[in-house]
């Protein structure tokens, strides 16, 4: 005879999420956005992670469905996180193309480019938002009064400096490395993703918000190193010209949670500001 029935469950955890976060350039005249219409770059950057955010909560519902506990791409490795990034691009872009760890030559050397995508541009009837990204995360959580700190630590901002540095022999050359390379020229630009995970709550938003408009709107000390490696070197950086936008995502937990943040380092020629 069979038992009774096992009474199935399912616990449905809701995520957190902020409005994206975007920084505001220089009031300054003399040190404007380095990019070309800042306000459109950061619009198409919102695109992402509000589809980044939605595929993440339903992506959460479903693994608590089949394993009864909820599983989060971003504590995983630096390639679940971006493949979670794609599949979200895929499945909330409408038109959108993508391409995960392709092997792209560069001016002078070849490697793989974490991920390629293009979408079109909800702006400009008949173009596209393409761009070319590398990923970094941290390896431990951090609390919200110490995420300004590790943001300026060699671990944080300086290591989309050093990464995208690795292509260039002037490692604060805003021209893409990929910006004329055979058959593949479009107008793209080169975007720095920073996974910092988060020991936070709801409540906790405004610090978080507070470390953001801190870090990224503001000169910093970043560390730079050209692609012949070697010792870095300490230049002082304005923030504020590289357009910035970032999500928070924090489950209820309060220890699972993690900012992102996309900051614009390069593009090619017409996308440079003047």
């Amino acid at each position: 005879m069979r038992g009774p029935a096992k009474e199935i469950r399912w616990f449905i955890l809701k995520l957190y999420h902020s409005p994206p976060f975007k920084s505001v350039a220089p009031v300054d005249p003399g040190y404007l956005s380095h990019f070309v219409d800042p306000s459109t770059i950061q619009s198409c950057l919102e695109m992402v992670c509000n589809a980044w955010v939605n595929y993440l909560q339903k992506f959460v519902n479903e693994t608590t469905k089949l394993f009864e506990n909820a599983e989060f791409p971003w504590k995983g490795t630096e390639r679940a996180t971006v493949s979670s990034l794609a599949a979200a691009i895929i499945q909330g872009i409408t038109g959108s193309l993508v391409v995960e760890e392709g092997r792209v030559p560069r001016i002078d050397n070849a490697g793989r480019c974490d991920l390629w995508a293009s979408f079109p541009d909800p702006k400009h009837a008949g173009t596209r938002f393409s761009f070319y990204l590398e990923a970094k995360r941290s390896d431990r959580s951090k609390r919200p009064k110490a995420l300004s700190v590790f943001l300026k630590s060699d671990k944080g901002v300086s290591s989309l400096f050093c990464d995208y540095g690795k292509s260039h022999r002037n490692p604060t050359n805003k021209l893409s490395a990929y910006a004329d390379l055979p058959k593949r020229k479009h107008e793209h630009f080169v975007i720095g993703l920073l996974v910092t995970r988060l020991r936070a709550v709801e409540k906790d938003y405004p610090d978080i918000e507070a470390a953001l408009h801190e870090v990224f709107e503001n000169r910093q000390a970043i560390t730079l190193r050209n692609r012949s490696g070697g010792e870095g070197q300490k230049r002082k950086r304005n923030l504020g010209r590289l357009p910035t936008v970032a999500v928070v995502v924090l489950p209820s937990d309060g220890r699972s949670g993690f900012l992102a943040t996309f900051s614009v380092l390069g593009s090619t020629k017409g996308l440079l500001a003047k």
